[in-house]
């Protein structure tokens, strides 16, 4: 059997998941990045994840390229940085707009374009949301009647001057009998954090999240939302019992 054949058997194992993992470490030992950097465009997730890990344990430099458009469409994240990391040496997160910038790639990172992004996620919400530019407002209905209204803002920096999406809602009034368990909640919570703004000159506790304006796609920013919505009416149910954010 020639070596073509054995890594086009090995490629089709990869999509079988009985078989996936020893497929894998195949190409891998055999240095097959051509054949890996085609599975990137497959259709199979479980398929274009293993490509992804085993070129970053290549060292595939031919990988780069491919990498950074998923990491601005917001596909495997964690796991196409962590690939990068691997190849270049640095280790840059998840915002393609660093990697760009680091890297000196050809390609830019195409500019956030916020209207567009809020029309699709009020798509996938099923919620006509109000506000324009760079503000925009999603009340969105709940289990039990209830209703959690979430605010979004684009064309926010953070200390480096990337640009920023933050989302948050609103919870209640701040009480320090609630502080303790407040910041005992940001432990166990996957995404965000209680915190406390202004707002009309009231210090109000409210459930943020910052992301980088390159990694926000409309999928992630609809999940974004819904989870925020969820934790922040669980808060206001325990800080006011009452049901007007």
């Amino acid at each position: 059997m020639s070596e073509s054949t054995s890594t086009a058997q090995w490629v089709e194992q990869l999509y079988e998941p009985q078989s996936r993992r020893l497929a894998r470490q195949r190409l891998v030992a055999a240095g097959a990045v051509g054949p890996l950097l085609e599975c990137l465009g497959s259709h199979n997730q479980s398929v274009v994840w293993a490509a992804v890990v085993s070129l970053g344990e290549l060292r595939a430099k031919e990988a780069t390229e491919p990498l950074l458009g998923f990491l601005e469409r917001g596909m495997l994240q964690m796991d196409v940085a962590a690939a990068l990391a691997r190849i270049t040496g640095h280790d840059l997160g998840t915002d393609p707009r660093q990697w760009r910038e680091t890297l000196g790639a050809s390609t830019p990172s195409p500019a956030l374009d916020a209207a567009k992004c809020i029309a699709q996620t009020a798509d996938y919400l099923g919620v006509v949301p109000s506000g324009s530019g760079g503000t925009y407002l999603f009340q969105l209905s709940l289990d039990d009647g209830r209703k959690q209204r979430v605010a979004v803002f684009f064309d926010r920096r953070d200390a480096q001057q990337r640009e920023m999406v933050v989302v948050y809602s609103e919870c209640g009034p701040v009480k320090p009998k609630y502080y303790e368990a407040l910041l005992r909640q940001n432990l166990t919570m996957p995404f965000g954090a209680f915190a406390v703004r202004d707002v009309g000159g009231e210090p109000i506790v409210v459930v943020v999240e910052s992301m980088a304006a390159g990694a926000v796609t409309p999928g992630i920013l609809a999940s974004k939302i819904e989870q925020i919505a969820a934790w922040a009416d669980k808060a206001e149910k325990q800080l006011t019992q009452e049901d007007r954010r």
